[in-house]
């Protein structure tokens, strides 16, 4: 019997009783016509021996190590190597899949669309209720769709799931905000960016949705993934600026490609990316809490970042009115008044700058 679907999931160094729960939930809905594929980044802690227990006891799950650390990328891309199903779905390990899952994805496996987006949910300690999958028939999204959403990708602009007739529940912006024909991916050469250390999901979708011509939608949850307070979202990260250089360089080079000369998506790509990219720099590094350089060296990167190009002229140039990150409008606000000492103040202080930003947020309504 030929494997219809191929579930392959990103491990490295992961909490075990995740990684386990993770694999169990996944396990136990595994027929002839699926597999899952545990892809270990060498991972230094026990998450290997973990994946191996598993794959050595079913049939149904392959253990794949990677012999040396490549980042998510290159397992992303592994995975792509590896799965013999015609659909592929790349998890992570921390987080959950459905517990009918296998069910709806075979359900619609003769689909010959590109993609199928479907829905998430964030949880911390407790997965909601589920109820079994009751959808008969995909939605098929209208024609250019996939050129819309690969904009949105690129841009960090979330704003078109109405106009497209998805729930807010869709997240296209991540991998595993969908089920991929493989074929689809292998004939267009389509590739995670190897060496980027963020957003890589961001560089393969607005490749990937830009030469999709059929995409469906399936408007029921299909993963819930791990709000994690530790995670990696909110971690000082003292490479940021050289990451979200090569970041905004690759995605640069996706729009010179595809968009060339369009000057909504240029607007967009600056009020939106970049500017984003000069708020998590903020947050995550020269006023994150855990940042241990002295106050005058932090002030001196500050200033001489927020002069240099591409960052000068998307915050100078920053239009508030469609920004949709209004969360973020006070941070934006005091870096183009040079305001350090109010950042240093308040960004550090995760409670402090929630109530900051939430009555800003409520003023400029």
């Amino acid at each position: 019997m030929s494997i219809k679907l191929s579930i392959a999931t990103a491990v490295y160094n992961l909490d075990e009783e995740f990684l386990r729960s993770h694999i169990e939930g996944i396990s136990k809905q595994l027929t002839d016509e699926t597999e899952l594929i545990l892809i270990d980044d060498c991972s230094t802690n026990n998450s290997g021996d973990v994946c191996r227990e598993y794959a050595d006891s079913d049939e149904h799950i392959r253990y794949v190590n990677m012999g040396t650390n490549g980042g998510l990328s290159a397992v992303r891309n592994r995975s792509i190597e590896e799965a013999q199903g015609k659909w592929i779905f790349f998890a992570d390990g921390d987080d959950i899949l459905s517990k009918y899952f296998v069910e709806s994805a075979l359900r619609f496996s003769e689909s010959e669309a590109d993609i199928i987006i479907h829905d998430r949910l964030k949880f911390i300690t407790e997965l909601p209720e589920e109820a079994p999958c009751e959808v008969e028939t995909l939605k098929k999204l209208p024609e250019g769709s996939g050129r819309k959403i690969s904009v949105s990708c690129m841009c960090l602009d979330p704003n078109i799931s109405n106009a497209l007739g998805l729930s807010n529940r869709a997240f296209y912006h991540a991998a595993w905000g969908a089920l991929y024909r493989k074929e689809f991916l292998t004939e267009n050469n389509l590739l995670f960016p190897v060496g980027q250390k963020k957003a890589q999901d961001a560089v393969f979708n607005t490749e990937t949705y830009y030469y999709a011509e059929n995409i469906e939608y399936l408007p029921y949850v299909m993963y819930f993934y791990r709000g994690n307070p530790q995670g990696i979202t909110r971690r000082y990260n003292k490479d940021l600026p050289e990451v979200y250089a090569k970041l905004l360089g690759l995605l640069s080079a996706d729009k010179e490609k595809f968009y060339s000369g369009n000057e909504d998506v240029d607007m967009r790509f600056r009020n939106h990316r970049i500017v984003a990219s000069a708020v998590d720099n903020m947050r995550l590094n020269f006023f994150h809490k855990d940042n241990p350089k002295p106050k005058q060296q932090r002030k001196e990167e500050f200033l001489a970042f927020i002069e240099q190009e591409p960052y000068k002229s998307a915050i100078n140039g920053f239009d508030a009115v469609t920004y949709n990150r209004r969360e973020w409008l006070l941070i934006v606000k005091l870096m183009q008044k040079k305001r350090f000492n109010t950042l240093d103040k308040f960004v550090g202080n995760d409670r402090a700058f929630r109530l900051l930003c939430g009555a800003y947020k409520r003023l400029v309504r």
